[in-house]
């Protein structure tokens, strides 16, 4: 995900939550090193600049990534008012009828894609209505 998505929708939200700006800034606003230790060489440390989305471990990482997220969430939900989105963090489902099913997954990825996501196809799924996978 872009970083610059989230400050984006962290400046355009409401409430408390802009007073975290200062805080997400110090923690977001540079590339910062990730240190990866080679499992059968100990010694052996690969620095990796990081510059997209949120770490793992940030207890405010899924907080951050739900808001960036959501902008392309809502935008599919506005387009196809018949279908269901049900999402948990990053694990969303289009719940619509088949005709247009296509339709809103190609406008959601269209819609992440802006933001920095894709889509994993191999990890979705088709479920017609009677069922069977």
């Amino acid at each position: 995900m872009l970083r610059g998505v989230i400050f984006q929708e962290l400046r355009a939200t409401s409430g408390n939550i802009i007073q975290l700006m200062s805080f997400v800034c110090a923690l977001y606003a540079f590339k910062s090193p990730l240190f990866y230790n080679h499992p059968n060489h100990e010694n052996d440390v690969t620095i990796i600049p990081s510059a997209m989305g949120t770490r793992q471990g940030d207890p405010l990482g899924a907080t951050l990534f739900v808001l960036a997220h959501f902008k392309a969430l809502h935008s599919t939900t506005s387009h196809f008012p018949s279908c269901l989105f049900p999402s948990i963090v990053n694990n969303t489902h289009i719940i619509c009828p088949p005709l247009i099913v296509s339709f809103a997954y190609e406008h959601f990825q269209t819609k992440l894609h802006v933001i920095g996501l894709s889509i994993q196809p191999h990890k979705c799924v088709a479920w017609p209505p009677f069922g069977l996978p």
